[in-house]
């Protein structure tokens, strides 16, 4: 039993050691690679490129080009019109376009989705908000639905089942072709939005439909797709101009937007993104469409214009952190980390990353020597030491540690 409780205590070791030791070896010697921000200009009709470097924020184009915080905020004077307007120095038109301050505002947007934001999990209730209140503001409702055999509203005070309310929704669901249960339910469950447009609702068989609630009453559309499209995540939008409902992703890693009341599906002509390795970013102005997919490594930015034409793209890569001096190191230090939460996901787990070179064995066998002559200093019998050795084997410096803080003469 004290041998048994022994090896125990070995393993809590190991796994302490490989949280710990890793993650201050990365807070002491890790150097981030910052990437680069970078827009399109519409008046110089090139990139503008802002980078952090040991001398401070460096703005260049891709003709090398070095400009004052000044000169750039005029290259990009969508983006930075209102210092400009303060400053005086905002033109009156742009590409021959008069540059009206509403026109632009309207027609500005931002969209950010992190890695983390598709593996995260799931509220299982969702609000319903109305869409035409006749208020100013929109207030969060009295119950919330899930869509599983049936679309079930459930009263948040009492926990019970609205049936006539959730009897009209499901009958209409069900008349539109709608496939219980629902697969995913995607849309905006906050009042932090100029207006409400319900929800998209992907069903059993992969169908698209649109839920809303237009006073008290279900309005249900289906969304006609091309067979054998599927979504693997959307996202739904609450922009200015009101020209679309969602970016949509597919198993692909095609990128579509649903336009607003006419419910066409228009796939935009770029490429490479993959929401689950990378941070994709969508800035759109007036002109242009700037859709940034950033990855370990690597970020790449491709330019639509208003009628989502190719314009143009820009790709930076540079070492990976593995790469890297620090990264080299860890290779000969770690066979691996445990955390307890991820970069990636918004679960709380336990992350194992296990070292993709066995550079770390040579340490390995390098403690077994030592462990070896700490045995032998010790006048124990190396037979009694084989699970140590092997401990020390596999998991290297943690195993190192743990079974000599909880060594065998210790419970003699």
């Amino acid at each position: 039993m004290v041998r048994l409780s022994r090896y125990f205590l070995v393993i809590i070791a190991i796994i302490a050691f490989s949280v710990v030791i890793p993650k201050f070896y990365w807070m002491a010697f890790e150097k981030p690679v910052r990437s680069p921000f970078v827009m399109y200009s519409c008046v110089e009709n090139d990139f503008m490129i802002q980078k952090s470097t040991q001398d401070g924020l460096v703005r260049t184009d891709t003709r090398g080009n070095n400009y004052t915080r000044e000169q750039y905020e005029e290259k990009l004077p969508l983006m930075y019109m209102r210092q400009l307007m303060i400053s005086g120095t905002m033109p009156d038109t742009i590409n021959g376009v008069f540059m009206d301050a509403r026109e632009i505002n309207d027609e500005r947007s931002t969209f950010r989705l992190r890695t983390r934001d598709l593996f995260t999990p799931d509220p299982g209730l969702y609000p319903m908000f109305e869409s035409q209140s006749g208020r100013a503001n929109l207030e969060m409702p009295d119950d919330y639905f899930r869509i599983t055999w049936r679309m079930e509203f459930v009263d948040a005070n009492t926990n019970k089942i609205l049936e006539e309310k959730s009897r009209m929704f499901s009958a209409v669901l069900y008349n539109r072709g709608f496939d219980f249960p629902a697969k995913s339910i995607n849309g905006i469950p906050t009042t932090r939005k100029s207006i409400d447009e319900g929800y998209l609702v992907i069903d059993s068989e992969d169908q698209l439909f649109h839920v809303k609630m237009i006073k008290g009453k279900p309005f249900v559309e289906k969304v006609e797709i091309p067979e054998g499209l599927k979504f693997k995540h959307i996202s739904c939008v609450d922009f200015r101009n009101k020209r679309y409902y969602a970016y949509l992703f597919s198993e692909e890693n095609d990128l579509y937007i649903l336009t607003q009341d006419d419910y066409v599906l228009k796939k935009l002509p770029v490429d490479g993104l993959i929401p689950e390795e990378q941070e994709i970013k969508i800035y759109a102005d007036y002109f242009h469409y700037n859709i940034i997919s950033d990855g370990e490594g690597y970020m790449r930015s491709q330019i639509l214009d208003a009628d989502f034409n190719p314009v143009d793209e820009y790709s930076e890569t540079w070492p990976v952190k593995m790469e890297r001096t620090e990264g080299k190191i860890y290779k000969f230090l770690f066979p691996g980390e445990l955390s307890l939460s991820n970069s990636n996901s918004n679960y709380n787990a336990f992350f194992l990353n296990l070292n993709k070179s066995i550079n770390w064995l040579v340490l390995s066998l390098i403690l077994i020597v030592i462990q070896f002559f700490i045995i032998k200093r010790r006048n124990e019998k190396f037979k009694n030491q084989i699970v140590d050795f092997t401990a020390i084997l596999f998991t290297g410096i943690f195993g190192f540690l743990a079974v000599n803080i909880f060594p065998n003469k210790f419970f003699k």
